[in-house]
């Protein structure tokens, strides 16, 4: 049998495995509805943070105002999201996604595979396992956006 280290190495290993195919998966799925990979996570990190501002934004993406600013304009000319004006500062600018029911429609067949995908996999485990793994992941998420945000606020 492996040892505990062996086995957090080789479970290291596929997280991070994971990471780079989530990575393409996003790139596919963002270029079959004409956005690039940034644009769609920045979408997705505004429907996760609303309402957030531009630096926010900019920041949770790891790119500069002046990049964001860019990414807003085509973001809101492609109709997913909206600049509001803060009602408690009115020198901020709010961004919040546009409800689509159409593009979120096609976004939600594109990752249907991948969902059948998944709940194929997922059958094979007893419901207390399966809490274990949203346990699991869920923390381990939670620890990889801390680590994100504490890098690129140096």
């Amino acid at each position: 049998m492996k040892s505990k280290k062996e086995l957090v190495d080789e479970l290291n290993q596929s997280f991070q495995r994971a990471g780079t195919l989530n990575v393409l998966h996003t790139n596919a799925i963002a270029s079959e509805i004409g956005l690039s990979a940034t644009e769609f996570e920045a979408v997705d990190i505004i429907s996760h943070h609303q309402p957030i501002n531009a630096g926010q934004l900019a920041l949770r993406c790891g790119l500069t105002t002046g990049a964001i600013t860019g990414i807003v304009d085509r973001l809101e000319r492609a109709g997913v999201v909206s600049r509001e004006v803060d009602v408690k500062d009115r020198r901020r600018v709010l961004l919040k996604p546009i409800d689509d029911k159409e593009k979120s429609e096609k976004i939600c067949q594109l990752y249907l595979p991948m969902r059948d995908a998944f709940e194929k996999v997922m059958q094979q485990y007893t419901p207390e396992q399966v809490e274990l793994l949203v346990d699991v992941h869920n923390k381990l998420n939670d620890a990889t956006e801390a680590l994100i945000m504490s890098m690129r606020k140096k």
